[in-house]
């Protein structure tokens, strides 16, 4: 198991597939404050076979002991077919039999090799293991990442919508363009650092990234090797939008939109700038826009979300099952914040052993 960014980038480095997204410098940038890494490489015969990103949760600098990966949106888990399997299986359990570590909780996609992996390692050993179907904004744990598949032209995009959406798509557009302004494309991290600085306060968003996480954005951006960043100037130079994200094989991941909502909020821009990002997309014949973190109206009508499962393993001490028992049952008499963190330790499901809740649980892995 490797913790620091040395150990990890110079092992993981040695793994990198040239249409996987995922890879050292990107992961790195995206563990953020609260968080400590935990990357699993696995051998065999001497030779790195696979690689597991993943991530230890930590409550005001202190180890929790419990590790989380989402393979959501993209690999948590990088090896050749031949070996992807066993060596996520080998993966979970070189994390659970660490001291350190007493719980791992996954997010995989249903019908993934790594699930597979998942019933042989609990059929193998004696392991608290808990499976259950994650329904959309069931909990505040997880990022639902919003999926619009893309037609063959920009024509065919706008018929899918509704009457009320696809007149606001032509209609706020035409009003830029009439207006003098401009669509600026290809941005560097430069120019969109500039942009997005300059934007920040002219939201209306609460969510604007803080400077730190917002330079975390654009280091996942560059280790993508394909950055995507695209603006709108007003005719006079000054920023009015700007999108940050990558490019995937198929498509291309929106990480962050900044608007000057504060002096424009009128001009829809963000349904502006959307609609000439999937305008391009389409036209490179790529299939897929991915909104990080979802989205909301118009696109949201429209948009679908993967179905994945969630797994919670958890080593099988007494000391701990007692642990995530209180804090279960005592989540609805703590302080917001508490709550929040012992999601992470114990998050509210059936904490009971009977025969009928894990054969349950072994039915929805299986299926």
């Amino acid at each position: 198991m490797l913790s620091s960014a040395a150990e990890i980038n110079r092992t993981a480095s040695q793994l990198v597939q040239p249409d996987a997204i995922i890879n050292p410098r990107f992961f790195l940038a995206s563990v953020s404050k609260g968080w400590k890494p935990r990357v699993v490489a696995v051998s065999r015969a001497g030779a790195l076979v696979g690689v597991m990103y993943a991530k230890e949760r930590v409550i005001s600098g202190v180890p929790t002991g419990v590790v989380y990966a989402d393979g959501s949106l993209d690999d948590i888990f990088l090896a050749g077919p031949e070996h992807r399997e066993d060596a996520f299986c080998v993966a979970v359990e070189t994390l659970l039999a660490c001291s350190r570590i007493r719980g791992v909780r996954l997010r995989l996609l249903r019908g993934s090799s790594e699930l597979a992996a998942i019933r042989r390692l609990v059929a193998s050993r004696p392991i608290d293991s808990r499976y259950f179907r994650i329904k959309y904004r069931a909990l505040d744990l997880w990022k639902f990442h919003a999926h619009l598949e893309l037609p063959e032209s920009y024509e065919q995009f706008l018929a899918r919508l509704g009457g009320t959406a696809r007149h606001n798509f032509r209609y706020y557009r035409r009003r830029f363009e009439k207006a003098g302004h401009r669509l600026v494309q290809n941005l560097s991290l430069e120019e969109l650092r500039v942009a997005a600085t300059s934007l920040a306060e002219k939201s209306k968003f609460a969510e604007v990234p803080q400077p730190n996480e917002f330079e975390g954005m654009l280091r996942m951006m560059e280790a993508t090797g394909r950055p995507l960043a695209i603006g709108l100037r007003h005719h006079n130079g000054e920023w009015l939008s700007v999108i940050g994200g990558w490019y995937r094989p198929d498509g291309a991941v929106l990480l962050f939109q900044m608007n000057n909502d504060r002096d424009f909020s009128r001009d829809s821009l963000s349904v502006v700038l959307r609609g000439f990002l999937i305008e391009a997309l389409i036209s490179q014949g790529l299939k897929e826009f991915v909104i990080w973190a979802d989205t909301g109206p118009p696109l949201s009508r429209y948009v679908t979300y993967r179905p994945t499962i969630g797994v919670h393993l958890d080593r099988p001490t007494f000391a701990w099952r007692t642990a995530r028992f209180f804090l279960s049952r005592g989540r609805p008499w703590m302080p917001k914040r508490l709550a929040w963190a012992a999601q992470w330790l114990a998050p509210v499901l059936v904490y009971s052993m009977s025969g009928w809740v894990l054969r349950v649980h072994r039915q929805i892995l299986t299926t």
